[in-house]
């Protein structure tokens, strides 16, 4: 349920950064979409207390190590990608996930994982394809920023499951920001694309900042917390399910056939992965 929750509020990443591009440098989005979702942890970190574990020497190396990972550099290379490509190549490449996580955890790592989820990886992998392969337009130089960035997370889910077994996901998220948003006003500055968001923009950075960088990682850190990494990464594809179900109720887009035929195998696949092993 976390899992499916974080890929309903993440759904409509890619629109909603395309939209803040229109403005803003890919840096500069960045960086103040990190400075509001830091600000959110500070605040929850601070009612319940949790963020003075975060300077425990036992833990410090994974907080470090996802910090650097999705704090700075998966973000970056997401933005920067975004500001290349369209938002449906993004989606595409973005489900690739599923495929790199099962190669690091299930093969590299030599996690178990069973026949029957597998299968639900596959489909659930083939049914987001299907949906989004419509809106994949020729190949661009960001999609091969998307492509590296998208190896990035197993590494740094690794790290994040090691530091949740001793702390809160807010402490993690914290600490993740807190090396992010330094770090990205600096580059923004040096590469010339520091900028205040204009008036109309603010909105569109602080939802991507509470919602995206805020409530939807701490359902993911949860998560991932509780499963494993590629039946997370797996479960998270039903996004687009939901981004055609959004689309049709508020916008009246009406899918393709071929998207239409995509959405059984994604409610097998859910079937499938929330399954038990045995």
């Amino acid at each position: 349920m976390f899992i499916i929750s974080q890929a309903i509020l993440a759904s409509l990443f890619p629109v909603i950064t395309k939209i803040s591009l229109m403005r803003l440098t890919p840096i500069a989005s960045l960086a103040w979409s990190m400075l509001f979702a830091l600000i959110f942890f500070v605040f929850l970190g601070g009612i319940k207390g949790s963020l003075s574990k975060i300077l425990d020497k036992e833990i410090l190396p994974s907080l470090v190590g996802a910090g650097l990972i999705f704090g700075i550099v998966f973000p970056l290379l997401q933005f920067l990608g975004i500001k290349y490509t369209s938002a449906g190549n993004v989606g595409v490449i973005l489900t690739l996930e599923v495929l790199f996580s099962f190669l690091f955890f299930n093969i590299w790592k030599k996690e178990f994982i069973s026949t029957k989820h597998i299968a639900g990886c596959i489909l659930m992998l083939l049914s987001a394809i299907i949906i989004l392969i419509p809106n994949f337009s020729e190949f661009h130089k960001g999609d091969f920023i998307i492509l590296f960035a998208v190896m990035l997370p197993p590494i740094g889910n690794l790290f994040q499951k090691r530091a949740r077994a001793k702390i809160g996901s807010e402490g993690i998220l914290f600490f993740r920001a807190l090396m992010g948003v330094p770090a990205l006003f600096l580059m923004a500055y040096l590469f010339g694309q520091y900028k205040t968001p204009p008036s109309g923009i603010w909105i569109i950075i602080a939802l991507n900042g509470l919602v995206y960088f805020g409530l939807s990682k701490i359902f993911w850190v949860e998560g991932i917390h509780r499963i494993s990494v590629t039946k997370s990464s797996a479960l998270n594809s039903v996004g687009p399910v939901f981004t055609l179900l959004f689309a049709f109720l508020i916008l009246k887009n009406v899918p393709s056939l071929a998207q239409i035929f995509a959405i059984p195998p994604a409610i097998l696949g859910v079937y499938l992965l929330t399954r038990p092993a045995s």
